[in-house]
C-alpha cells in the first residue's frame, strides 16, 4: 500500500500544472526558474508573421529595454525569420519606471497604436515594489490589451539585477518575475526569463556579472552596473534566449488566428480604469506656464512621449481636478531645479511629495501614484512648494555634488499628464 501511495504522489507530483504544486506549498512558495514557458502561445503574432501580413510589437519596459539591445535585436530577427511579413516597432520603453506606471501609460504609449504582439518587461524595476501593486498592475495592462482587441498577443520578459544573481543561482525566480508569473499563468501569457542563463553562466565561470570592459583574460563581461547589459555581450544572451523560445513556439504548419478569452480577475481590484489626463482638462491656478516641449530646449529630450508641459515656479500654484476612482498620480519631470508640492484629497494634506532626489543631476521623466484610495468621488489639489530645502545634502547619497549652483538654485514643478484611476469629472 505504501508502494502504490508513493508512486501515485510521484505521478502528480511531475504532471501536474506548477501553480497546483505552488498551492500545495503555499502561496509565498518561489518556483523553479525556466527560461521559458510557452502556456498558450502567440498564435496570432505567428497567424500574421507567417502569412506575410503587417505586425506591430510593442516594447513596453524600462531603462534596458530602452537600450540599443534585445528590443532592436529582436525586432531585425523577426524580419529576417519571416521577411514576407511587415515589422514596426512601438517603443514604449522609459527608464526608471515599473509596472505601476506602465498600466497608466498603457493606452497613450501602447494601444492608441494598435499593436499585434506586446511584450512587457519591468521584472526588474519592480524589485522593490510590493507583491500586490505588481498583481494589480501587470492583470491591469493584460486585462486592458484585451479588453480592446482580443487578438492581441502578449509576452512576458523578465531581466536579471545584480540583487538577484544568487536567487536565479538557486534555480528560483525573484519576488516581481514569481508575482508576474502568476498573472502569466492566469492568463496563458508566455513568459521568457533571461535571467537564467546568465546566472548559470556566471556559477560556471562563464560570464562576469560586471566590470568596466566588455572582457576580462577572456572571458565576457555582462555589464558595467549588473543592470544595464552592454549591447555586445549582455544583450546578445538575452536575444540567444529569446530567439530559441521564439523557434521553439513556431507553429509547424499554417495557423489560424486565436481569441484570447478573459477568465475572473486574478486580483479583484487590479488597475482597470487608468488614464493620463491631459493638463487642458484640469484646472490651474493663474501662473501657471505651458510648455511647448519642441520651443524648450531643456525639456526636448521629452518629446516622444510629451507635447507640453507645465511649470510652477511660485509656491502656492495649483493643479486641481475631480475624479472617481482608486488613485492619483502625475507623470512629471524630475532634475536639479526641481522642488516639492503638497498634495491635498478631500480638503486634507495627504503628502508632501519631493520631486528632486540623488539622481537629480539631469532631468529625467518620472512619476508619483498615491494608491488604496476608496473608490468614490474626490477632490484633488496639488500645491506647489518652491522654499529651499538642502539639495546638497540629498545628492550626497550618491556621492554627487552640485556642479553649477545656478542649475539648482531654482524650485520648480514640471509635470506632463495626470494619473488617474478612474474617470475624471468635469
Amino acid at each position: 500500500m505504501k508502494k502504490i501511495t508513493l508512486v501515485l504522489f510521484l505521478f502528480i507530483s511531475i504532471f501536474q500544472p506548477i501553480p497546483v504544486i505552488g498551492a500545495l506549498i503555499g502561496e509565498s512558495s518561489q518556483r523553479e526558474v525556466k527560461d521559458f514557458a510557452v502556456r498558450n502561445g502567440l498564435p496570432n503574432f505567428f497567424a500574421k508573421a507567417m502569412n506575410g501580413d503587417s505586425v506591430k510589437v510593442a516594447y513596453l519596459g524600462g531603462s534596458i529595454t530602452a537600450q540599443n539591445g534585445w528590443r532592436v535585436s529582436s525586432l531585425n530577427w523577426f524580419k529576417q525569420r519571416f521577411p514576407k511579413a511587415k515589422f514596426s516597432e512601438i517603443n514604449a520603453a522609459i527608464g526608471g519606471t515599473g509596472s505601476d506606471f506602465g498600466v497608466f501609460r498603457l493606452r497613450d504609449h501602447v494601444l492608441n497604436f494598435k499593436p499585434d504582439l506586446v511584450f512587457v518587461e519591468f521584472a526588474v524595476n519592480d524589485g522593490n515594489t510590493a507583491s500586490q501593486k505588481i498583481l494589480r498592475s501587470m492583470e491591469g495592462i493584460v486585462r486592458q490589451t484585451l479588453q480592446q482587441n482580443p487578438f492581441t498577443d502578449i509576452c512576458f520578459v523578465y531581466t536579471i539585477k545584480g540583487d538577484y544573481l544568487e536567487t536565479e543561482q538557486k534555480g528560483i525566480l525573484p519576488n516581481s518575475a514569481e508575482n508576474m508569473e502568476k498573472v502569466a499563468d492566469h492568463y496563458g501569457i508566455p513568459s521568457i526569463n533571461f535571467g537564467f542563463e546568465v546566472a548559470r553562466m556566471v556559477t560556471n565561470h562563464q560570464l562576469i556579472l560586471t566590470g568596466n570592459t566588455l572582457e576580462v583574460n577572456g572571458i565576457k563581461v555582462f555589464s558595467r552596473d549588473g543592470v544595464h547589459p552592454y549591447p555586445e555581450t549582455g544583450h546578445v544572451i538575452y536575444q540567444d534566449i529569446l530567439k530559441r523560445s521564439f523557434e521553439s513556439m513556431i507553429p509547424n504548419a499554417s495557423v489560424k488566428s486565436s481569441k484570447h478569452k478573459l477568465s475572473r480577475p486574478l486580483v479583484p481590484e487590479y488597475f482597470a480604469r487608468t488614464q493620463m489626463v491631459d493638463l487642458k482638462e484640469v484646472k490651474l491656478s493663474k501662473n501657471w506656464k505651458v510648455l511647448n516641449i519642441n520651443e524648450s530646449p531643456s525639456l526636448s529630450g521629452f518629446g516622444r512621449y510629451l507635447k507640453f508641459i507645465g511649470k510652477a515656479g511660485q509656491s502656492g500654484e495649483t493643479l486641481s481636478l475631480r475624479f472617481k476612482g482608486r488613485a492619483i498620480g502625475a507623470y512629471d519631470v524630475m532634475g536639479p531645479d526641481a522642488g516639492r508640492i503638497v498634495v491635498e484629497i478631500d480638503g486634507a494634506v495627504k503628502d508632501t511629495i519631493y520631486r528632486f532626489d540623488a539622481y537629480c543631476t539631469y532631468k529625467r521623466m518620472n512619476y508619483f501614484l498615491i494608491d488604496d484610495l476608496k473608490n468614490k468621488r474626490h477632490k484633488i489639489v496639488f500645491k506647489t512648494l518652491c522654499e529651499p530645502f538642502d539639495k546638497a545634502l540629498i545628492l550626497k547619497k550618491r556621492n554627487e555634488v552640485i556642479k553649477n549652483a545656478d542649475d539648482y538654485k531654482e524650485y520648480n514643478w514640471y509635470v506632463g499628464k495626470i494619473l488617474v484611476d478612474g474617470t475624471l469629472l468635469k
